[in-house]
């Protein structure tokens, strides 16, 4: 285990944060920052769902089979890839959130 050096005023507020543990302390930060930025991913594909009226793997199947409109026009192109990037951000956010949930607790 790597150890880390903190400054005197995030040890303060460490200590001032829920938890028994800094692991646990620690946990809790980074799962509040995770479901954080899940909301902002999630605001951001319910925007592109309801701006085309379907889910992104539905808007890619629609884009390979011609059936979007202006497919290469520079908004629906860059909607697509940034649709595309939010929904793996999202995704992999998930995970993270899901693996931090399942680990052990120090005590165990």
């Amino acid at each position: 285990m790597e150890k880390v050096q903190l400054p005197e005023v995030l040890r303060e507020a460490l200590d001032y944060l829920e938890g028994k543990s800094l692991d646990e302390k620690l946990a809790r930060l980074v799962a509040s920052d995770l479901k954080r930025r899940l909301q902002i991913c999630f605001q951001r594909i319910v925007d592109f769902e309801a701006k085309y009226g379907m889910e992104f793997d539905r808007f890619a199947q629609a884009w390979q089979a011609g059936e979007i409109p202006s497919p290469y026009s520079y908004e629906v192109e860059h909607d697509y890839m940034e649709w595309e990037s939010v929904v793996d951000e999202f995704k992999q956010l998930l995970s993270y959130l899901r693996r931090l949930k399942r680990r052990p607790s120090p005590s165990q």
